[in-house]
């Protein structure tokens, strides 16, 4: 045998070590306990599977009720850190999950979910998981991503919102430079709410479907006081409400939403009271009346190169009483606004009953 080959051999054989060292670490605490667990009774197999379980400083969290979640969730808070769960972890919660992070570094801390499914089994109208901006502490740098949240109103009582991200202390105890991504909620009565001092932040890919009200909400508090709240320079990249009773989102002025879609939407795709500064290549397909509902220019609106679909008859309903009940109107617009918002390179595309109809147009 030549050099070449031994040592090709070598090679071949210290690299199937390094990756069965490499694989064992990854089947995690439950696989690796099976072995250990045979033969036992189910209580001694369970005391050991709890004593093998990953711990809060492990690479990975793997929760299994509302008390070791909110842990970890708070843990990232504390230590300014973003944890990151098994991807197995699946928990159902029965109270209000509130994480305040009192001392701020600079650094981005929050959690990383791995796709966590968390479902609501608590009081109707209760908030599910609450981050709220501690006054005195500016708290920058939340991410939070990989999360889905079910809201319980299909079957039972709906929660108030899913996720929320709170500031009613002003700019004193504001939540900025914040990211959300990958978020998905359904069947609460609000999906992700913003209110108060959240500013400065990117929401991509966020999902809010069949919620009572809206899909995302955003709002002001204390308007009138020294400590108001404003929600403003949010960026929103494929947002993705449907089949919400309100709005697809409830928006502030100072927003940009882009890539968006909008399907059955009671009220509207995007609802924008004060104003919305760029709405870009959103579409909206049997949404409301129309597709953007902004009644003011505020400091300047732009809907852009945006599409609405519809066939001038389907849309959105409510399951009440083991009947259908109309919940929103047929959709005509792409938008419904005040006559000076710059809009551009609009266009509606009609199928089904509504081709040829001239009661469908652009702009109300």
């Amino acid at each position: 045998m030549t050099r070449l080959q031994m040592g090709r051999r070598a090679i071949a054989a210290v690299a199937a070590v390094a990756a069965a060292a490499v694989t064992v670490p990854l089947r995690g605490a439950r696989a690796q306990a099976q072995g250990k667990n045979e033969g036992k009774n189910d209580g001694q197999r369970d005391h050991d599977d709890r004593r093998d379980r990953p711990a809060a400083g492990g690479a990975l969290i793997w929760a299994r009720n509302e008390t070791e979640f909110a842990q970890a969730l708070q843990s990232g808070a504390d230590d300014n850190y973003v944890p990151m769960f098994d991807p197995r972890t699946k928990v159902t919660l029965t109270k209000t999950i509130t994480v305040r992070q009192r001392k701020n570094d600079g650094s981005p801390w929050g959690a990383n979910g791995n796709f966590a499914k968390v479902a609501w089994a608590g009081t109707a109208g209760t908030d599910m998981i609450v981050y709220q901006g501690v006054k005195g502490v500016q708290n920058r740098g939340l991410f939070l991503e990989k999360f889905s949240f079910y809201g319980n109103g299909y079957s039972g009582s709906p929660c108030g919102a899913c996720l929320k991200l709170y500031a009613p202390d002003g700019d004193e105890g504001s939540l900025y430079k914040f990211t959300l991504r990958d978020i998905y909620t359904n069947y609460g009565t609000y999906g992700i709410v913003l209110e108060g001092a959240v500013f400065e932040g990117l929401c991509e890919n966020v999902h809010g479907e069949n919620h009572r009200k809206d899909g995302m909400l955003m709002q002001h508090t204390n308007m009138r006081q020294s400590n108001r709240g404003i929600v403003s320079n949010v960026q929103l990249i494929h947002p993705n409400m449907s089949r919400n009773l309100g709005a697809g989102i409830r928006s502030v002025y100072s927003v940009n939403a882009a890539f968006g879609s909008f399907i059955l939407n009671a009220e509207a795709g995007i609802v924008a009271p004060d104003g919305l500064r760029v709405g870009f290549a959103n579409n909206g397909e049997n949404t409301g009346e129309a597709v953007y509902v902004v009644p003011s220019n505020g400091y300047g609106s732009n809907i852009l190169y945006s599409e609405a679909s519809t066939d001038g008859t389907t849309h959105a309903r409510e399951f009440v009483d083991g009947k259908w009940k109309s919940v929103g109107k047929p959709q005509l617009y792409l938008l419904s606004g005040a006559s000076d918002i710059n809009q551009t390179g609009n266009h509606v595309a009609t199928y089904g009953n509504a081709l040829g109809s001239r009661a469908i147009r652009t702009v109300k």
